[in-house]
C-alpha cells in the first residue's frame, strides 16, 4: 500500500561545516535580498530558510514537494524538522550562500523551508520504524513507505511525532494478560475477496491467536498477505490500547542472523572504543528508552532468512521460556524472560515478553522447498493460514467482471476492453496447473499502468507484463510456457513481448 501523505527526508548535518550552514541558513535564515541576487523563485518571507545538497543526490532531491518534511540528524538524533516550502536547482545561489563547500561539489539542489523545530526523536526509532539495519549509513535520502507508514501507525500522523502529540510513549502495557480476540470481517473491507474468502480466514486467525500461535501467511505474490498482516496489527493495537503498544513491519533477507532479530555489540555512540549491547528487530518490540513496550512484529518474507541462524535463541522464546544472551549491558547478562516469570522490575539488561506478543509473517506459496526447510522446531510455533489468488474464470464475460469488481474497489476507471485484455491475461498467467499464479495486487499495477498512458493499449500492456509479471516468473522453470501462453493472446505486442522476455527472463514464446 502506498503511503499517502507527506514525505520525509533524512537530512544528516555531523561535520563542523555543515553545523555551520545550518545554523547561518536554516536557523538564523538569509535576508530576501541576499536570495533575490541570484533567484526569482524563493518564497517571500523574511528570513528566507533554506537548506541544499550536492548535485550526486538529485535523484532524491528532485522528488522533495512543498508540504514534505526535512528530518535534520547528528549525533544519533534527529534534533531538528523543518517543513518544505519549494525547491529549485541553482548552482549559483549554492555557491554564494555555502561557499564552505567542497571542491568541486556545491549545494545546488536548494530546498526552502519554514522555521525549523527544535526535536528530540531517537535515530533508532526511526530507522527501526524503516526496517533498516541498526548499522544503516546515514546520508540525504527519502524515509521508505515503511517508516512512513510505521510513524503514522504509532504517531497518528508525521506532524504529531515532530510536534510533540507522543502520548503513546507514556503507556505501559500489561504484560500477562491475553485478550480473547474475535476480530471482525470488516476489518479488511478495504480489500477485496470474492466468495467469502475473508470469513475464512479471519476464522482462522481468530482460532490460531487464541490458541497462542504465530502466524504466517502463505499464498501466491499479490493476494494481499502483507496488507492483511497488517490490518490485523491495526485492529489489536487500536482496540486494546492497555496491551499493545503498536506494530512493526519488516521484511527478512538472506543475511539475517541473530543481529538482526536479537541484537549483537555495536560502538557507543558517545565513545567508539567502546561496545555497547544494540538490540535486534525482536527485542526492540519488548523495550524502548527503558519502557516496556509490546509491539506486534509483521515478518514481510520470511523464508528469505536462514531461520536457524537468525532467529537462534529466539526458539527457546517462541517456547514460553527464559533465555538468558552471551552479552552483558551494565555488567550482566542479557535475559528475556515471559511475562508470567517477571518480578515487576525492568532492570536495563532485561527484556520481558508479553504473554500477548505474537509475530505475523508472510511467505509466497511457491517457495513450497524454503517452506520445508524451515526448523520444524520454529514451524511447530506457528499456524499456517493460506491466502489464494482468486479462480479466474474462462469466460471472457465473466472475466472482465472479475476485473471490474477489484477495479471498483480500487477506485481504477478502466474501459470495457481493458478490462477484458487484463482478464484474458490474468486467465492466461494462472491457468497452467503447474504454473505461478498472481493475485490481485499484479492486476491493480497492471490497470493502473494501462490507465496511466496515453498511448496503444497493447503497448502499455506489453509493459505491464514486462514491468509487473514477469519479476515473478523469475526462476520458474516452465517460464517459457507461461510466456507462451501470455503471448498467444490479442491484447499483446508479439514482437514487443518477445524482446522483453529475452531481455529480462532469457526465453522466447512458441509459436
Amino acid at each position: 500500500m502506498t503511503y499517502d501523505g507527506p514525505e520525509v527526508f533524512l537530512a544528516p548535518y555531523g561535520n563542523a561545516a555543515a553545523q555551520e550552514n545550518f545554523q547561518r541558513t536554516a536557523l538564523d535564515g538569509l535576508s530576501e535580498a541576499q536570495i533575490a541576487e541570484h533567484s526569482e523563485k524563493y518564497p517571500s518571507s523574511s528570513p528566507v530558510r533554506l537548506w541544499g545538497t550536492k548535485e550526486s543526490v538529485e535523484g532524491s532531491w528532485k522528488h522533495i514537494e512543498a508540504g514534505d518534511y526535512l528530518f535534520f540528524y547528528q549525533n544519533g538524533s534527529y534534533d531538528h524538522v523543518a517543513r518544505v516550502l519549494g525547491t529549485e536547482k541553482n548552482e549559483p545561489l549554492g555557491r554564494a550562500v555555502w561557499p564552505n563547500h567542497e571542491k568541486d561539489s556545491p549545494w545546488v539542489c536548494i530546498i526552502y523551508l519554514e522555521e525549523p523545530v527544535e526535536t528530540d526523536i531517537d535515530s533508532a526509532e526511526i530507522h527501526d520504524l524503516a526496517g533498516y539495519d541498526i548499522t544503516y549509513p546515514m546520508g540525504f535520502s527519502p524515509l521508505n513507505e515503511m517508516g512512513l507508514g510505521g510513524i503514522r501507525g504509532r504517531y497518528g500522523s508525521i506532524e504529531n511525532l515532530v510536534y510533540g502529540e507522543r502520548s503513546e510513549e507514556t503507556t505501559t502495557p500489561n504484560v500477562t494478560d491475553v485478550p480473547a480476540v474475535d476480530i471482525p470481517d470488516s476489518v479488511l473491507d478495504d480489500l477485496h475477496f470474492p466468495d467469502g474468502q475473508a470469513t475464512e480466514i479471519l476464522d482462522q486467525v481468530n482460532a490460531a491467536l487464541n490458541a497462542g500461535k504465530h502466524l504466517i501467511f502463505t499464498g501466491p505474490p499479490g493476494t494481499g498477505k502483507t496488507e492483511i498482516a497488517r490490518l490485523l496489527c491495526e485492529y489489536l493495537t487500536n482496540s486494546y490500547p492497555d496491551i499493545y503498544t503498536g506494530h512493526q513491519l519488516t521484511t527478512a533477507t538472506a543475511d539475517w542472523s541473530t543481529f538482526e532479530t536479537v541484537g549483537g555489540y555495536m560502538p557507543d555512540e558517545t565513545d567508539g572504543d567502546d561496545l555497547t549491547f544494540e538490540p535486534g528487530q525482536v527485542l526492540r518490540r519488548f523495550k524502548r528508552n527503558d519502557t516496556q513496550r509490546n509491539e506486534l512484529l509483521v515478518i514481510d518474507e520470511i523464508n528469505r532468512a536462514d531461520i536457524d541462524k537468525s532467529f537462534g535463541q529466539l526458539f527457546t522464546l517462541l517456547s514460553g521460556q527464559a533465555v538468558q544472551l552471551p552479552y552483558k549491558r551494565g555488567g550482566e547478562e542479557i535475559e528475556i524472560l515471559p511475562a508470567d516469570d517477571f518480578d515487576g522490575d525492568l532492570l536495563a539488561h532485561r527484556y520481558v515478553v508479553p504473554s500477548s506478543w505474537r509475530i505475523f509473517a508472510t511467505m509466497n506459496s511457491y517457495d513450497k522447498t524454503s517452506l520445508y526447510e524451515l526448523s520444524y522446531a520454529f514451524m511447530r510455533r506457528f499456524a499456517f493460514v493460506h491466502v489464494g489468488a482468486p479462480t479466474v474464470p474462462e469466460a471472457p464475460d465473466e472475466q472482465a467482471d472479475l476485473v471490474e469488481s477489484y477495479a471498483d474497489v480500487w477506485n481504477i476507471d478502466a474501459d470495457e476492453e481493458t478490462l477484458r485484455d487484463v482478464g484474458d491475461l490474468w486467465f492466461r498467467i494462472n491457468a497452467l496447473d503447474d504454473g505461478r499464479e498472481i493475485g490481485p495486487a499484479i492486476i491493480k499495477d497492471i490497470l493502473s499502468h494501462v490507465t496511466a498512458h496515453d498511448i496503444d493499449r497493447q503497448v502499455a500492456l506489453t509493459q505491464a507484463v514486462s514491468n509487473y509479471v514477469f519479476p515473478q516468473l523469475e526462476g520458474v522453470p516452465n517460464r517459457k510456457r507461461i510466456v507462451s501462453r501470455i503471448a498467444a493472446s490479442d491484447a499483446i505486442d508479439r514482437s514487443r513481448l518477445d524482446r522483453l522476455a529475452a531481455d529480462v527472463l532469457g526465453v522466447t514464446a512458441d509459436g
